[in-house]
């Protein structure tokens, strides 16, 4: 049995010394998850603590079928979503017609970006883009998995999340300009 293992079944009979060894532990890389979908760290921190509790409270449900991080990566990528769900009003373009899927033309060389400049540009996208963006190209989400979480159409999560690289295109290309 491994380390993680044996700290899942002491949180499971709600050993709190357990309980608070997993949330420092997995807590800094579940608040950045957090923080992708939400742009105010003090929201992301909140969403955070909404899906500690949620982890803590069904954590009889994980039986071990995928790997612990992912079991709760999911939980907290959800969390996160519905806390953008009730704080914005998170439109979609309803628009089952949408360009490529990103073939070769959708490629721009980017300037060396740090970390902190490239998530303050997706920060900027529309709400809709961004959630869409981040579902597929960092948590690696389908468009029929996108939809079923967002309660929208495939062809709607392909056009967001073509309309999200044009948009960061765009924003690239403008960067360049100014960095000169």
């Amino acid at each position: 049995m491994s380390d993680i293992d044996e700290l899942i079944l002491a949180c499971k009979a709600n050993e709190s010394w357990a309980q608070e060894k997993l949330f420092k532990l997995f807590g800094p890389k579940m608040l950045g998850i957090c923080r992708r979908y939400l742009v105010s760290l003090d929201d992301a921190k909140d969403a955070m603590q909404d899906g500690f509790v949620k982890i803590f409270t069904n954590l009889h449900k994980y039986e071990g079928r995928s790997s612990f991080n992912t079991w709760i990566t999911r939980i907290m990528m959800n969390t996160a979503i519905d806390s953008v769900k009730k704080l914005n009003k998170v439109q979609f373009v309803s628009d089952d017609h949408y360009f490529n899927d990103g073939g070769e033309e959708d490629y721009v060389e980017a300037p060396q970006l740090s970390q902190d400049q490239l998530l303050a540009l997706i920060d900027t996208m529309p709400t809709g883009y961004k959630m869409v963006f981040n579902m597929y190209a960092i948590d690696g989400l389908g468009h029929k998995e996108i939809g079923a979480v967002l309660g929208i159409s495939e062809g709607t999560s392909k056009s967001q999340l073509n309309r999200a690289r044009t948009y960061l295109k765009t924003e690239i290309i403008k960067l360049e300009q100014t960095l000169g």
